[in-house]
């Protein structure tokens, strides 16, 4: 990963532990998933996370570009 790619990692991954309901909720079978959008250049990255507020903690479940990203989290989740 570049350099430049992983600086915004790094923030988003900060952000999120900094406020842990920043990230967009989703629904249905990725309910309690949240994810924080942000770019890297031109390129549009997604961070998604859950947050367990009752053990104060962030999991970072997945990051990657938009496409067949959902498909692959929800994939990801259900083998685990």
């Amino acid at each position: 990963m570049p350099a430049a790619a992983q600086l915004a990692v790094d923030e988003a991954v900060k952000s999120a532990l900094a406020d842990p309901l920043s990230g967009e909720p989703k629904v249905g079978a990725l309910k309690g998933v949240r994810v924080v959008k942000f770019k890297v250049g031109p390129l549009q990255l997604l961070l998604a996370y859950q947050f367990d507020a009752r053990r104060n903690l962030v999991e970072v479940l997945d990051v990657g570009p938009h496409e067949n990203f959902y498909r692959e989290l929800q994939k990801y989740l259900d083998a685990r």
